[in-house]
């Protein structure tokens, strides 16, 4: 029997800060998701972000592993743990998406490095697939290079770390304390 090439799967996780735009739980009554809007810039400590600039922000949905869609409600500002899974797969062509991060979406994302690993840029997050000579075997099989575009359906998960009032989670104090004189 011919041995197949393991699937390229990925999984990366990283931490957001935002406010939360929806928190719904299904019909079981046992699981749920969380909408999150989050700052499309971080740089430099800035997670802010204007209702009014579609480009200045960016909506995750994603499924809530914790529980935490009880808890929360529309407003309240968290910092999570998000956690991105899929498959690649090449395909002819392709355009990055920067719209947001949904579970079970489909995502075409264009390969930034390959080789015994493999790097993969989707637009709003980057991707990796730990290096492995079975790796290597997929990456040569499948005929990804550098630049090359692949796809993935993804399931997204998200943890709540904390949640808080905006200055609590985003850093900021707005309050301004009067300097002491000198006597």
């Amino acid at each position: 029997m011919a041995r197949t090439a393991p699937k390229l799967s990925f999984e990366t996780t990283f931490r957001v800060r935002g406010k939360v735009v929806e928190s719904v739980m299904c019909d079981c009554e046992e699981e749920g998701h969380i909408g999150i809007r989050v700052a499309r810039r971080t740089g430099r400590g800035e997670w802010d972000y204007s209702k009014e600039d579609q480009n200045s922000f960016f909506d995750i949905v994603a499924y809530s592993t914790d529980g935490a869609y009880t808890g929360l409600r529309p407003g309240d500002w968290v910092e999570a743990k998000v956690t991105v899974r899929g498959q690649v797969a090449r395909v002819p062509t392709g355009e990055l998406e920067r719209g947001g991060i949904n579970d079970g979406h489909r995502y075409e994302g264009r390969v930034s490095k390959a080789g015994a690993s493999l790097e993969i840029d989707f637009g709003t997050f980057l991707a990796a697939v730990k290096p492995s000579e079975a790796v290597r075997a997929a990456v040569a099989k499948e005929g990804l290079r550098r630049g090359n575009y692949v796809e993935s359906e993804c399931a997204v998960e998200a943890s709540v770390i904390r949640k808080g009032s905006r200055e609590e989670i985003l850093g900021h104090s707005r309050r301004v304390f009067p300097r002491r004189g000198h006597a």
